[in-house]
């Protein structure tokens, strides 16, 4: 009988463990939950209900007009425009979606979702994990199939968080508002900076969330904190967005990521890199050609300390991309890198979608350092030489 009540003592132990741990599960990099409005309400989609009842999305919380919208699916002689699958979610005025997550505490995560405009062309969203929030603007279409993937930072200043998806817009028609879709979570790591090179996450490896059947990159909009960015230590600067781009899709100079500035001088990328006072050092960096189709010339204007120079892409059969290089004198302890693209581009095969250069692999390194690598190499040379010289002679 006692072996009997330790056993189940142990099992109850047991069952809260779990229980506990259940509760505490971290948000996983991915899709968040019915982040992509296909699990189906009770009551069935819209089209499908058996009953007039409140609109229900799994996993959400509403509140105010919201509309579970299907592929296909018209308003008056518009066609809503569903991102991925065959349902999203359209926020009315002043409406708003949320969803608690578990997330760990002072760490930085990205989220990444797709949006659409539908009536009014100023509409705007705005994404929050309080007291981080952002608007991102809808106003530009940066390709003709009218909706584009986004990513969005936030530090986790608790271990819950409530993710805010908000139509702040107030239309003459409330049915009116953003679309969105495809939702996911990535946290994000600050790469070590290597040890000849001051930029921090030079090649673009760290970033947000990208789901591998999306064939349009995602956008970064602007973002003037290098600490709470979607790509780490870098900062979108201008009005408009630039867009962060895969190898799966797009021609990467180096590794599996790169970033593609694709708004002219709106879309400045920069970085505040460490730098030694009235030192000498050179920038360098790869700059390509996507494989878009975008329409050339392709030219970056490249920044660095009291530098600036324009940089023309140059084909070359054999590649896609070419390196590039500016010398500056640091002139503080902090130094500024920045590029933007020269030129307003569009691909050839529809002349509306945006494009542009592409950079990665960005270095900046104390250009005194290969002189004095051969310096030293030269010093040993001769002392070994006349060394060699005593002992044999």
């Amino acid at each position: 009988m006692a072996h009997t009540t330790s056993r189940n003592k142990w099992v109850s132990l047991f069952v809260l463990l779990f229980a506990h741990l259940a509760t505490t599960i971290l948000a996983e990099d991915g899709p968040v939950p019915n982040g992509n409005f296909e699990t189906a309400p009770s009551n069935g989609f819209p089209s499908e209900a058996i009953t007039d009842g409140p609109i229900e999305i799994p996993s959400w919380k509403l509140n105010g007009t919201v509309e579970l919208v299907s592929s296909g699916e018209k308003q008056g002689g518009m066609i809503l425009i569903v991102p991925q699958g065959s349902h999203a979610v359209r926020l009315g005025n002043d409406a708003e979606i949320s969803q608690e997550m578990k997330v760990e505490k002072g760490s930085t995560y990205s989220v990444t979702f797709s949006a659409a405009r539908t009536c009014a062309q100023l509409e705007s969203l705005n994404v929050s994990v309080p007291p981080a929030s952002q608007n991102i603007d809808l106003q530009t279409l940066y390709n003709v199939q009218g909706w584009d993937p986004y990513a969005m930072a936030f530090e986790a200043e608790d271990d819950n968080v409530r993710l805010v998806f908000r139509n702040p817009g107030m239309e003459d028609d409330p049915t009116c508002g953003p679309i969105i879709d495809d939702i996911a979570i990535k946290k994000l790591f600050t790469p070590d900076k290597p040890k000849d090179n001051a930029v921090v996450n030079g090649d673009f490896e760290e970033g947000p969330w990208m789901f591998k059947n999306v064939t349009l990159g995602v956008l970064l909009p602007t973002n003037l904190d290098e600490e709470t960015s979607s790509i780490p230590g870098w900062m979108v600067e201008s009005n408009r967005a630039v867009r962060y781009i895969d190898s799966f899709h797009y021609a990467v100079p180096q590794g599996k990521r790169a970033v593609e500035l694709v708004s002219g001088k709106e879309g400045i990328i920069s970085q505040n890199v460490e730098t030694t006072a009235n030192k000498p050092y050179s920038l360098t960096f790869s700059l390509g050609h996507a494989g878009d189709q975008c329409k050339q010339p392709l030219a970056v204007m490249a920044f660095a300390g009291d530098q600036a120079q324009v940089v023309h892409y140059t084909p070359n059969s054999n590649s896609t991309f070419h390196s590039a290089n500016l010398n500056f004198t640091a002139k503080a302890e902090r130094s500024r890198i920045a590029f933007y693209s020269v030129y307003y581009n569009t691909r050839t095969d529809d002349m509306s979608s945006l494009c542009g250069p592409v950079i990665d692999d960005v270095r900046v390194w104390f250009s005194g350092c290969k002189r004095t690598g051969f310096g030293a190499l030269g010093l040993g040379f001769g002392i070994g030489f006349w060394l060699v010289v005593l002992v044999l002679f």
